[in-house]
């Protein structure tokens, strides 16, 4: 038997290497040709059913049983590369409107009614305008979702035209998969709402804080609370996915050891006691949700820009692409990192700042992001819509 050498094991597979990126090379030569007729007969960049084929289509081809899972991997680390560099490229079609018109429309958010997202969606409709011009609109469907996921994939689908989306709170930071999830499917950031939140601790009726051993409620609403529910350690905390899902679920067991953190609107639908008001660490508790749409609507009057951008990993290179909205005095009201997908260390960078993709100014200073950046996502140009909640 020959001896093995590993030198000339390595030197055949960069010979293979070489071969590789130049096909690779060449395939995202022809991905920009894909993307500019996308742009031009306004089609979205992802199509989920062609790449399910091409995926399928290649694996079909793949001899080896034991290395289809590893070359699948590969197949969609290419096909997601190939819709960042298409965004890169193209960006997303725009359609500028009035203002959103949520009368006669099909709209989502996540858990049950009660749910803070709920009363998010349910004043938006009563503070935008209905068919005969009154303020009243009625929605044509409400759906509800048991996942930020999966309300997202409904809104991507077309399943519902607007979605009420939490991405940040006052106390706790950023609803982390919120921002990842908009990134990576085809919807787009179209409004702003910020809501006061404030949190009860609900047991059922009858019920008395010394009956209470377990409390229920999403993970966010607990460590709102951290400083309350601090005073009693023997409570067990139980995480769920939502506070309203958290009402309905004390309330459907029946068991006066069981309490939940939410709000007030959920005692009356669910039929709870109110064990303690207002147990939030901070009185002034407000969470900020997107409405989201898989059209790219920007409003007239818009005034705030979310994108994601990533550099390159050297010294000053966010330093540079930063100092583009100092030079054009564009104010960047929020900057957060998220991490890559299979590459780690290496980030994201999620930035919100002032402005109206109109304006000169930001025209000129998205281009020189562009320059500077490997990739640049333009999530949404929208309008922050302060209802009466």
């Amino acid at each position: 038997m020959k001896k093995l050498d590993l030198g000339e094991i390595r030197n055949r597979i960069d010979h293979i290497d070489r071969k590789l990126v130049e096909l690779i090379e060449e395939r995202m030569e022809i991905v920009k040709e894909v993307a500019l007729y996308k742009k031009e007969n306004g089609m979205k960049i992802f199509d989920r059913k062609r790449e399910e084929e091409v995926v399928n289509k290649n694996l079909s081809n793949v001899k080896s049983e034991e290395l289809k899972h590893y070359i699948e991997g590969i197949l969609k680390d290419i096909m997601d590369s190939s819709k960042e560099y298409q965004k890169f490229k193209i960006g997303s079609p725009k359609e500028y409107i009035n203002d959103l018109n949520f009368n006669g429309k099909k709209l989502g958010y996540t858990g049950v009614p009660g749910a803070y997202a709920y009363e998010v969606m349910v004043n938006l409709l009563k503070n935008s305008k209905n068919s005969e011009g009154h303020m009243g609109a009625k929605a044509e469907e409400i759906l509800n979702f048991n996942t930020h996921r999966e309300l997202v994939e409904g809104v991507e689908a077309g399943k519902v035209d607007f979605a009420i989306l939490p991405i940040e709170n006052s106390i706790v930071g950023e609803v982390r998969d919120s921002i990842d999830l908009i990134n990576k499917r085809n919807i787009y950031i179209v409004g702003e709402v910020k809501h006061k939140i404030e949190h009860n601790l609900l047991g059922i009726k009858g019920s008395k804080i010394d009956d209470i051993k377990r409390v229920y409620s999403h993970e966010q609403a607990l460590m709102q609370c951290s400083e309350f529910l601090g005073k009693y350690p023997e409570w067990e905390k139980i995480r769920m996915n939502n506070t309203a899902l958290s009402a309905k679920y004390i309330g459907d067991t029946g068991n006066k050891e069981n309490a939940c953190i939410a709000n007030m609107e959920t005692r009356k639908m669910y039929n709870l006691e109110l064990l303690q008001p207002n147990v939030n660490n901070e009185k002034e508790n407000f969470t900020r949700f997107f409405i989201v749409s898989n059209k790219n609507l920007i409003c007239e009057n818009s005034e705030k820009i979310s994108v994601i951008t990533s550099t390159k990993n050297e010294a000053g290179a966010l330093m540079k692409l930063l100092k583009v909205f100092s030079d054009y005095g564009l104010n960047m009201v929020n900057l957060k990192s998220r991490p890559k997908t299979n590459k780690p260390w290496e980030y994201y960078f999620y930035i919100d700042f002032e402005g109206n993709l109109e304006e000169e100014k930001v025209e000129k200073a998205l281009e020189e992001i562009r320059e500077k950046s490997i990739y640049l996502q333009i999530l949404g140009n929208y309008k922050i819509y302060n209802v009466e909640i």
